[in-house]
């Protein structure tokens, strides 16, 4: 499976109707760097298997929710929407063995960022609904539902792949990143700087191991993937040892001891989401790369599910 660079423009100059109008925006977007392609890297690599094993029906799991497309495909802190829009590309493109299809839904706190990712979606001629928002707070919660014969029945999530690229750097004194708030459209310094603040904090408001943001995200995609759905997840080294310590720390008192999932290199979490309990989540390394000053790394995380 290929999954190229999608084309994407640094120009502040956005241009996003038939009209070629234009909105001038502000820089303050985080650019496509090393993690951006690395994630890039993993999808071509992991995401055909993943897809003909767990999200499509082609798999062999009786009573399967699986779904042949498209898919719903999530991508938090989308930034200039690079993967939404080469994920989207490789799944319409109709002679690819993966042409599910897919609905792209691209998330970011910074309105110039939704308007970047739109960009980014109109060049490559993919469609995608940006919303300005904080992770997925906007998505209501599936809950467990009486069926008709008065049993519990489990309800998953509608999110089949999530993507988040989060903010992992360590921040000054756990700083996280703040809550867009009214400003005064009169004063325009003013309302440039919250802006900026804003904006800022988003990149680096990853707290004191730089997994803050990587953790609220885990309590959503707990309760919001389907049954089968995936989230690949950009971590470096110290974001990772800080969910494996809070993991063994959490299971202190238990019985079961062994954090790990078939090896050294896949965790089990059950420490997230509305019932953390009945909805652990395996954390699988799947690709690292050293850049300098840090040693990146993605992980496929999702419900552990027996296929054989």
């Amino acid at each position: 499976m290929i999954i190229n660079t999608p084309a994407y423009t640094v120009s502040d100059n956005i241009p996003l109707d038939e009209n070629n109008e234009e909105f001038i925006t502000a820089p303050a977007v985080y650019e496509p760097s090393e993690d951006t392609f690395l994630m890039l890297d993993v999808l071509e690599l992991d995401l055909e298997q993943v897809i003909s094993t767990r999200l499509s029906k082609t798999n062999k799991v009786v009573d399967s929710t699986a779904k042949c497309g498209p898919l719903l495909v999530v991508e938090l802190g989308s930034g200039f929407g690079i993967l939404t829009a080469a994920i989207s590309k490789a799944f319409s493109d109709t002679l690819s063995s993966i042409a599910v299809g897919a609905h792209c839904i691209a998330i970011d706190m910074n309105p110039t960022a939704c308007r970047k990712t739109i960009m980014t979606c109109k060049l490559n001629d993919v469609e995608v609904d940006a919303i300005r928002g904080d992770l997925l707070t906007w998505m209501r919660h599936p809950e467990t539902s009486n069926v008709n014969n008065g049993s519990n029945k489990e309800v998953y999530g509608p999110i089949d792949i999530l993507l988040f690229n989060p903010p992992y750097v360590r921040g000054p004194e756990g700083e996280q990143a703040p809550t867009p708030t009214v400003i005064d459209a009169k004063d325009k310094e003013a309302n440039d700087r919250k802006l900026a603040s804003i904006e800022d904090g988003a990149w680096l408001g990853g707290g004191p191991d730089g997994v803050d943001v990587l953790k609220r995200a885990l309590h959503q995609a707990a309760d919001l993937l389907s049954e089968y759905g995936v989230f690949y997840a950009l971590m470096i080294d110290y974001n990772y040892n800080a969910l494996v310590r809070d993991e063994m720390q959490a299971r202190r008192d238990r019985t079961d001891q062994n954090i790990y999932h078939d090896d050294l290199n896949s965790v089990e979490l059950t420490t997230f989401g509305s019932s953390p309990a009945n909805r652990p989540l395996i954390c699988t390394h799947i690709l690292s790369r050293k850049v300098p000053g840090e040693n990146l790394s993605v992980y496929r995380i999702y419900r552990p599910i027996d296929f054989n």
